[in-house]
């Protein structure tokens, strides 16, 4: 590995929360891992492993992997008089510590992952524990949110079997996580914006704990099927929100994932090959094609093929296809063949090769329909016609319904309308970044320069790509907008060094195509 390794984002303390230790941490997905190991870097190839960490004794190491000590260091073990210089040395140094870890369960090399750092933990449930830097309202706050885990994993056994890597603990890293969760198997890393105070944040957990089927235990072959752990998994992810929050919030969930599907389709107008749930990527970085295509198109088509078959079949079917391809990764032709031996004549009643290989949104997708769904998309339909929604309308509203009402309303509004709408609910300074990044790009893309400030100081102090993407893209996308691409430049310029490695490889490509 070297200092510039793609997948490790290293802290100062100044970027940590309690702002006294340095922190460091792994991301291997998409083709990440190599940059800290040599491997096969493919998720065809499953790997288990061993590994000692040798750390500062006041810091502490957590990994994707069985812990197994924590212990003074011994001379010689680990290969670690091969170390270079005085390192040998060092290893046994009194002011260090060696961790210890394995993992026993064949695991594809993206799932690896540690992190160090001051860490403390709650405990929420028989098999959880909440870890984040030992900051006593951060833990707190984290439990609080994700208090119902236990409840999430029951739900997750009923669905699709047992839970089999015995631990589901969670990390919340610090603001500069590039991803909303990852689902390193035994410890999940969860960035702090899903933090919400209103258990809403859970449902990224749902989904990550959903992975420990669909994705861990049964892995796409490689990034081209990458569909069959994302699809897969926000089905069950939505699963287990109905199951354990109602069919309310698993409908707004997919209304959300509706409306930004058919945003990805504009995107990709000009490279339709990334509308495809199979595509190809011969000399692609998954990196810079990373899309929700594969997680909403591939829900689609799961839900159609449960819409067909009834849902009761459909969990037949979704247990036996993990009991039966646990632990391998398969590809899409693999996964089509035992659809259609364990679902005799499904492709007469549905038309697998479009679904998996066809371009754009099949025509027997469905949005999906509720009460409130409908209500909130009529009402973003009113702010056309110049209609804010009553205080009466939104007052028992949280953070998706403002998300997908705010999707909902044209790209482009009068500057006045902007003010308006944050004069009377105050969405500029909403604690959900779901809901405050959706307002920012609203009124980026209005030209509306009062929220500039808070563009900016938004950009500085997350990391997620999630927010980074819309809203770097907002400021440099179309003609003219000269003074908006200074902004972005010079932002980028300061919060570089903020950002994790992939993050930043992701604005810089940005920056390419429209610079």
């Amino acid at each position: 590995t070297s200092p510039s390794s793609s997948a490790l984002q290293w802290l100062s303390p100044p970027q940590t929360f309690n702002k006294k230790h340095p922190f460091v941490y792994t991301q291997c997905q998409c083709i990440h891992a190599r940059s800290i190991f040599p491997c096969q870097d493919t998720p065809a190839a499953r790997i288990r492993y061993s590994a000692l960490l040798n750390v500062p004794r006041e810091l502490s190491a957590v990994m994707s992997a069985r812990h197994v000590d924590r212990r003074s260091p011994v001379s010689g073990e680990g290969h670690s008089h091969l170390l270079p210089g005085g390192f040998n040395s060092l290893w046994c140094s009194e002011t260090r510590v060696v961790e210890e870890f394995q993992m026993n369960q064949p695991i594809p090399p993206y799932l690896f992952a540690f992190a160090v750092g001051e860490l403390g933990f709650r405990e929420v449930g028989p098999r959880t524990r909440v870890y984040s830097e030992a900051v006593n309202s951060v833990l707190d706050a984290a439990a609080k949110e994700f208090a119902g885990t236990e409840e999430m994993i029951r739900q997750g056994e009923k669905l699709f079997g047992d839970y089999d890597w015995e631990r589901f603990d969670l990390l919340v890293l610090p603001p500069s996580f590039p991803y909303g969760g990852m689902e390193n198997p035994r410890m999940v890393f969860l960035t702090p914006t899903v933090i919400k105070g209103d258990a809403s944040g859970a449902q990224v957990v749902a989904h990550e704990l959903a992975h420990s089927w669909t994705g861990n235990l049964i892995t796409n072959m490689n990034n081209e099927h990458f569909w069959l752990n994302e699809g897969f998994t926000t089905y069950a992810e939505r699963r287990i929100v109905e199951a354990v929050q109602g069919e309310d919030r698993a409908i707004l969930n997919t209304g959300i994932g509706w409306k930004g599907l058919n945003e990805e389709m504009e995107r990709f107008k000009d490279n339709l090959e990334f509308t495809k749930l199979k595509n190809n990527q011969e000399g692609v970085d998954p990196d810079d094609v990373y899309s929700e295509v594969p997680y909403e198109k591939g829900f689609q088509f799961l839900w159609r093929i449960e819409r067909q078959i009834g849902r009761p079949a459909f969990d037949e079917f979704i247990k036996k296809y993990i009991a039966t391809f646990k632990f391998k990764s398969i590809d899409t032709h693999t996964f089509l063949e035992f659809l259609k031996a364990k679902v005799p004549g499904i492709e007469k009643e549905i038309d697998l090769v479009l679904w998996t290989e066809g371009t754009g949104i099949p025509p027997d997708a469905y949005e999906p329909v509720s009460n409130l769904y409908i209500k909130i998309v009529s009402l973003a339909n009113e702010f056309k016609l110049g209609r804010m929604p009553r205080e009466d309308e939104v007052a028992d509203w949280r953070g998706q319904e403002w998300e997908l009402y705010l999707e909902n309303l044209p790209k482009v509004i009068e500057a006045s309308q902007v003010l308006a709408l944050d004069e009377r609910y105050r969405l500029s300074e909403s604690k959900d970044y779901e809901v405050k990044v959706a307002f920012l790009q609203l009124a980026i893309m209005s030209q509306c320069r009062n929220f500039y400030g808070e563009v900016e100081k938004t950009l500085k102090e997350v990391g997620r790509m999630k927010y980074l993407r819309p809203l770097y893209r907002a400021l440099v996308q179309g003609k003219g907008k000269e003074e908006d691409k200074i902004l972005a430049k010079r932002v980028f310029s300061e919060a570089r060094e903020c950002y994790h490695p992939i993050a930043r490889g992701v604005v810089e490509s940005i920056f390419a195509k429209h610079l």
